[in-house]
């Protein structure tokens, strides 16, 4: 039986070629003069539609076993493609619209997308360091190391957001800052994902 985690692998593939395939279909128009028509939208509405999809079959592989058991590592291939995905359908948007104060608003909420991403990341890999002792009743503890560990979560956040505001004002250009925000997106999410697929974790069923 074709699992789940394969079929939305498939969808996200799929969807990420239509967004892609929007955004060229837009500026191929353009070149030969047509401006009105609204196909690249259409299309654009197509692979949003994926996207909602994917992201309930994630959501259902991910927090249930109503599929049965899924590997951590197929997990996280599969939740790999729906958040780039997630920061494809916003970017690619903002390339369907004129609006420069609206281009502005999606590029920022891609930005706050990887910095969450960024965010639990760091937090989850400190979250035994900082919940040691809490069966015991040591909230005083705990909080001591929430505290140095938000200093080191609040200067990387603030490195990164201060860089990707960078990137939007130094391009001039939201499609350049844009395929900018998209492949630092891509970069770090599969570094993280290499890095985490070195690590040994038991695996129950």
């Amino acid at each position: 039986m074709v699992r789940l985690t394969t079929i939305s692998n498939i969808l996200s593939g799929i969807g990420l070629a239509i967004l892609a395939f929007s955004a060229i279909l837009k500026y191929l128009l353009e070149s030969l003069g047509v401006t009105t028509t609204l196909i690249p939208f259409w299309a654009w509405i197509g692979g949003a539609a994926l996207f909602t999809i994917v992201v309930l079959m994630s959501v259902v592989n991910t927090f249930t076993e109503m599929t049965g058991f899924v590997h951590p590592e197929d997990k996280l291939t599969s939740n790999m493609f729906v958040y780039l995905m997630a920061i494809a359908t916003v970017l690619i948007f903002g390339i369907l619209d004129q609006g420069v104060l609206f281009q502005e608003s999606l590029f920022n909420i891609a930005s706050m997308i990887v910095i969450a991403y960024v965010f639990l990341f760091i937090f989850t890999y400190f979250s035994a360091t900082i919940l040691e002792g809490g069966e015991m009743g040591q909230v005083k503890e705990m909080t001591a190391r929430f505290m140095l560990v938000s200093l080191l979560l609040g200067a990387i956040m603030s490195i990164l957001l201060v860089g990707l505001q960078w990137i939007w004002d130094a391009f001039n250009s939201y499609e350049v800052a844009s395929v900018a925000l998209g492949i630092f997106a891509i970069v770090l999410v599969v570094f993280i994902v290499l890095f985490l697929g070195r690590k040994y974790e038991p695996v129950g069923e």
